[in-house]
C-alpha cells in the first residue's frame, strides 16, 4: 500500500513545488493531483517533472462532478461526463491510474429504483475511465446524520458498495473510509473481513479518528480527529488487516474539521510533518 498525501482534501494550498518535495521527504509515495494540471498541459509537464524529481507517484485524479449525487440531473450529469472525458485523457497521460467517487446514503428515489439509477451512472463513468486505465473507486457513507439528508435511506455500508460495483464491470473498485465504516458497522470486524476477501477491488483507505463522548450513531461526518488521537476508531488494525495482503492501494489521513483548518493555516512543512505523524500511530 502507498502512504499517499491528498493535499487537496487537508487544505493544503501551497504551490505543488513546494509541497511535492515536502511530501517526498516525510515518507510520502504519492500525492494528489489538481484540477488545474488536467486542464493546463503545461502545468500538467511541469508537475510530472515534479513529480519524476521527488521520486513520488500519482494519488487520484480529481472528477469533475460527485456523479451518483441525487441532486445532480441528467443535463448536469451529461455534461460533468464530457469534461471526465478530457481530464481523463490528460491523467491517462500523465500516469494518474486512480479516480474515486462517493455513493451517498440517501436519495429522493426509493432503494431499487436508485439502484438501478445509482449503477447506470457508474457504468458510464467507469467507461469513460476504463478507457483510460483509470481504476473507480466507490466510497460508501454509513454516517447517520447523512442517511438523513433525503427521504429514502440507500447503500451505507460495505457490502452495498460491493454490490454495486459488481454489478457495474470490470474496473470498479472500493475507497474504505474507517470513519465511513465505524458509523455504518459500530466498529465490527464482519466488513473488515469481507473486503479482505476482496482485497484486489481496494482502491484507497482514508484514516480518520472518531470524537470523544459520542457513540457510533452520534458521530458527525464533518468532525473527525487525526487517526490515533482519541482511539475511538481502531485505523491501526483496519490498516494493519489489509496491509497484510499483497495491496496498491493507497492510505492516506482525511480529518475534516477541526483539523483541516488547523492544518491549512501551517506552514507546508509543519503540515506535511503533523499528517506524516499522524499516519505513523496507525501504520
Amino acid at each position: 500500500m502507498l502512504k499517499t498525501l491528498n493535499q487537496n482534501m487537508l487544505g493544503l494550498d501551497h504551490p505543488f513545488k513546494v509541497i511535492a518535495p515536502i511530501a517526498a521527504k516525510y515518507g510520502f509515495r504519492a500525492i494528489y493531483a489538481t484540477k488545474q494540471m488536467l486542464e493546463d498541459r503545461a502545468l500538467a509537464r511541469e508537475a510530472a517533472a515534479i513529480i519524476a524529481d521527488s521520486g513520488l507517484s500519482w494519488g487520484m485524479m480529481p472528477l469533475p462532478a460527485n456523479f451518483c449525487h441525487w441532486e445532480l440531473d441528467d443535463g448536469d450529469f451529461r455534461r460533468a461526463l464530457e469534461i471526465l472525458r478530457r481530464w481523463a485523457d490528460a491523467a491517462r497521460v500523465l500516469g494518474i491510474s486512480r479516480a474515486a467517487d462517493i455513493l451517498w446514503p440517501c436519495s429522493t428515489r426509493e432503494f431499487d429504483e436508485n439502484f438501478q439509477w445509482t449503477l447506470n451512472r457508474i457504468r458510464a463513468v467507469n467507461d469513460i475511465l476504463r478507457e483510460n486505465g483509470i481504476a473507480y473507486g466507490l466510497e460508501f457513507l454509513g454516517s447517520h446524520e447523512l442517511r438523513r439528508l433525503a427521504e429514502h435511506e440507500f447503500v451505507h455500508s460495505l457490502s452495498g458498495a460491493l454490490a454495486l460495483a459488481k454489478a457495474a464491470g470490470s474496473g470498479v473498485g472500493i475507497v474504505f473510509d474507517v470513519f465511513q465504516w465505524y458509523t455504518s458497522q459500530d466498529g465490527a470486524m464482519d466488513d473488515v473481513l469481507l473486503m479482505e476477501q476482496e482485497i484486489e477491488r481496494l482502491v484507497a483507505v482514508h484514516v480518520s479518528d472518531g470524537m470523544l463522548g459520542r457513540s457510533f450513531d452520534q458521530q458527525r461526518d464533518i468532525e473527525r480527529r487525526l487517526p490515533g488521537v482519541t482511539g475511538v476508531i481502531d485505523a491501526k488494525a483496519v490498516l494493519a488487516r489489509f496491509r497484510s495482503h499483497p495491496c496498491s492501494a493507497l492510505y492516506m489521513v482525511e480529518p475534516f474539521d477541526i483539523w483541516r483548518a488547523k492544518l491549512g493555516a501551517m506552514e507546508a512543512e509543519d503540515a506535511v510533518r503533523a499528517v506524516s505523524e499522524a499516519l505513523a500511530r496507525v501504520e
